[in-house]
């Protein structure tokens, strides 16, 4: 089974782990098609079909894109509570963190 994706909705990253969270299951071969596209095949390893490959790599792949949203948006609060944590000063501020 062949299934294109388009690069520029899901990052290499975020390919990345969705293939090889299947990978399992299933012999994955990428082959990037051009700047914006990228061909993903799939060979079923054993049991599984390979008509459902489509349905998991897409699950797949929304689910890392969303954890990666969730990473990107929460980075600074992380940053900051890190700093707060680990800091003797307890009045550090969030410009002593950000230059």
């Amino acid at each position: 089974m062949t299934i294109t994706v388009d690069k520029r909705i899901y990052s290499d990253s975020v390919i990345s782990k969705a293939v090889y969270w299947l990978s399992g299951d299933f012999s994955i071969a990428r082959r990037l098609i051009d700047g914006i596209a990228e061909e993903i095949i799939a060979t079923s390893l054993g049991d599984v079909a390979e008509s459902e490959f489509e349905s998991r790599l897409m699950q797949a792949l929304n689910d890392f894109k969303l954890r990666q949203i969730v990473a990107d948006e929460t980075r600074d609060i992380k940053t900051i509570l890190y700093a707060k944590a680990f800091a003797e000063d307890e009045d550090l501020s969030e410009e002593d963190i950000h230059d």
